[in-house]
């Protein structure tokens, strides 16, 4: 995926293997990026108001803190921003609750294969809901 810019990703992940599995396939897949990963409540609330990323990975349990909590700080603070779950299993109501809730997709760490292109699609995504709501407010305003 040749986007042309930079993506800052946030990754919450507690496992240093799972996190460079991450990063490895954003690699090999050509994606230009910078990753910060946290393990924790405390460093992704902070990340999350500093660094402003382009989209949110994180994996569902960690101690202490877990995905649907993390997603519903994303969904308050920055609603627009693609959040993905990366988890090892997730069952079927689950993961439609997941996205019930705001999740944007969620990756099978055994199917790791998926995230390019579910960060693909969260983006393109992301660029037509900006694009009908800068035209819808154009037309609002062309109506008064």
């Amino acid at each position: 995926m040749k986007t042309g810019q930079v993506l800052e990703i946030l990754l919450l992940e507690d496992s240093p293997a799972d996190a460079e599995m991450v990063s490895e396939r954003l690699r090999a897949e050509g994606l230009d990026f910078n990753i910060r990963i946290v393990d924790n409540g405390d460093d992704f609330k902070r990340s999350i108001a500093e660094s402003r990323p382009d989209v949110v990975l994180s994996d569902y349990r960690l101690p202490g803190f877990d995905g649907p909590a993390a997603l519903e700080l994303v969904r308050e603070i920055l609603p627009e921003t693609p959040f993905i779950f990366i988890t090892g299993t997730i069952g079927d109501e689950r993961a439609v609750e997941t996205l019930k809730r705001g999740a944007t997709d969620f990756v099978l760490k055994g199917n790791i294969a998926r995230l390019v292109p579910a960060i693909s699609r969260a983006l393109n995504e992301k660029k037509i809901m900006r694009e009908r709501r800068v035209l819808f407010e154009a037309l609002r305003e062309n109506e008064k």
